[in-house]
């Protein structure tokens, strides 16, 4: 199979969500869904937003679906996946690419979308968000954020396809698909009881306004600087700076992560003393802020970037890989707190190292937002963990201005050392020493345990649960596949649910690029792979086991993902 998605059809997309909804009450399978009735509101670039708690740029920001099922489980500021001048299978991407069963592992980087097609995604979920807002009183339709992620240099940033991402986020009439989502709106206002021809409309093609820099490890501090300079001074965007961990130096990160039971995490010197010094971050951080200022334009910093560290268990391919997660938490409210001692809490910090549900609400309270989250999205529960998190931090009283308490980030370092829920014990270390990941391919679709699990933690919503009556298995959904992975790390079989499972298929030409058993359907005809058998034929025709799974695919939400 290939591990490129194509991505689904607006259209498709909206039929989809529409019909799950009113079936099953459910969104992608996400159970619990959000809406809002918080009345206050969070002043960010000048838009007003309902919750602080968003989805990082990442595997869940990549496709327009994606997106979409992120806002139903609660998310409200977006920050979109990275963009950068190398895209698609130029990337290189080994797979699988991401592990999230404890602390979070990946080796993927920024979006394997063509850029333009990552352009056109988020004019999608844009306006999926807005009308579902509305259609289903999620919540205000103005409440919610899109923040847009470049990198790495300023070379590929000012490139003409990287330059026209940008103008076309800034306004999304320059893209031929706004004018495909509202079309198909227009032309379909009957399939919704509170939408009509005024709100869409009214949709404002300036729809992103704000972006993250994100920069390699080890980028001089001059080139960040020259990049910030130019999406402040030139492109006119409210621009917040992704910092890496290594700001607190070798010696500070390897005893936090010594004394919490993470020693057997191994990194190297040299990616503290290649990356931006603590000083040099403070000096730029100051002048950054000026030009900011002058053009009455908001600046910031993102806490953190992942951490760069070595693979030494064959926890995924290659020889690096970037830590994430419950691990990456007590580096990165290390560094919001030195920031916030620096600039006497005068600095906007937007924190995504680590945020659970544990952490979020104290985070909040030290005046850090926005809040997003990665790593407990991509794991059991997946997008069911969002509205618990939005409820945490909406219990909250909103602040009218930005402003951390260094006092309380203070607090939270001493605190995370001796929490238990961050440590590694003894025995979370030898099972992780002893896991590792040895697929089988046998030629039975079932699970033997239905856990459900491959599920919940694909970004991508690829996996669904089909009742075929007597039983119900697993079916896969290749065309919104990258094959990250991180559904088999989590199987008790195990198995990998993207190779081994039965796979709906969008057409001939990925059917034939798969051994997956599957099937798709051309003409009034079904080419299936089932068992070791191929064949084209009539539903009639079929045998009856392929019949009775392609019957019951056809009669459930699976088949809605086109």
């Amino acid at each position: 199979m290939s591990d490129l998605m194509r991505p689904i059809k607006f259209g498709d997309m909206m039929e989809r969500v529409l019909e799950e909804y009113s079936k099953y009450n459910t969104v992608y399978s996400i159970e619990n869904i959000h809406k809002n009735e918080k009345e206050e509101r969070l002043n960010i670039f000048g838009l007003k937003l309902e919750s602080p708690v968003g989805a990082a740029a990442g595997p869940n920001t990549q496709l327009a679906h994606n997106i979409v099922a992120c806002y139903f489980a609660g998310m409200r500021f977006m920050e979109l996946k990275t963009v950068q001048i190398m895209e698609g299978e130029e990337l290189g991407i080994p797979k699988p690419c991401i592990r999230a069963e404890d602390e979070a592992y990946n080796v993927e980087w920024s979006t394997e979308l063509d850029i333009l097609v990552a352009a056109d995604e988020y004019i999608k979920a844009y306006f999926a968000c807005k009308v579902f807002a509305k259609e289903f009183e999620l919540g205000d339709p103005e409440g919610f954020v899109f923040n847009m992620s470049v990198g790495y240099d300023l070379k590929g940033i000012k490139s003409p396809k990287v330059d026209k991402f940008i103008e076309t986020l800034k306004d999304g009439s320059k893209s031929s698909m706004w004018q495909e989502c509202e079309d198909y709106l227009l032309n379909n206002l009957d399939k919704f009881d509170k939408i009509d021809e005024k709100f869409i409309k009214s949709i404002n093609k300036d729809f992103v306004n704000s972006i993250t820099l994100s920069t390699m490890h080890g980028c001089p501090p001059e080139e960040i600087e020259q990049i910030a300079s130019y999406l402040i001074e030139e492109k006119h965007l409210n621009t917040y700076i992704k910092l890496n961990p290594t700001l607190l130096g070798y010696d500070r990160a390897r005893e936090i992560l010594d004394s919490m039971g993470y020693d057997y995490i191994k990194f190297g010197k040299e990616g503290f003393d290649n990356d931006l010094k603590f000083d040099d971050a403070l000096a730029l951080i100051k002048r950054l802020r000026e030009k900011a200022d002058k053009l009455n334009l908001a600046f910031g910093v993102k806490l953190t970037n992942t951490f760069q560290v070595d693979i030494k268990q064959n926890e995924l391919p290659g020889e690096n890989m970037y830590m994430s997660g419950k691990s990456l938490y007590p580096l990165t409210i290390n560094v919001a707190y030195e920031l916030s001692k620096a600039f006497d809490g005068d600095l906007p910090i937007s924190f995504s190292g680590g945020a659970d549900k544990n952490n979020i609400k104290e985070i909040f309270e030290a005046g850090i937002y926005p809040i997003t989250v990665a790593t407990v999205l991509l794991k059991p529960k997946g997008l069911d963990n969002g509205a618990s998190l939005a409820k945490l931090v909406e219990e909250c009283e909103y602040p009218q201005a930005q402003h951390t308490d260094t006092q309380k980030l203070k607090e939270l370092c001493d605190k995370v050392l001796e929490d238990k829920k961050y440590q590694k014990s003894e025995a979370q270390k030898k099972k992780y020493a002893k896991k590792d990941y040895h697929g089988a391919k046998d030629d039975d679709h079932r699970c033997r345990v239905l856990c459900q699990s491959c599920v919940r933690v694909c970004p991508n919503r690829c996996n669904e649960v089909v009742d075929l009556g007597d039983e119900k298995i697993i079916v896969h959904m290749d065309q919104i596949c990258n094959e990250c992975g991180n559904c088999q790390f989590f199987c008790v079989e195990p198995c990998r649910p993207f190779k081994d499972r039965f796979t709906i298929f969008e057409n001939e030409e990925a059917f034939n690029d798969s051994e997956n058993d599957g099937y798709t359907k051309v003409d009034e005809r079904y080419l299936f792979r089932f068992q070791n058998q191929t064949d084209t034929l009539k539903k009639e025709e079929l045998p009856e086991e392929v019949k009775k799974i392609i019957e019951a695919i056809e009669n459930t939400k699976a088949y809605l993902t086109k």
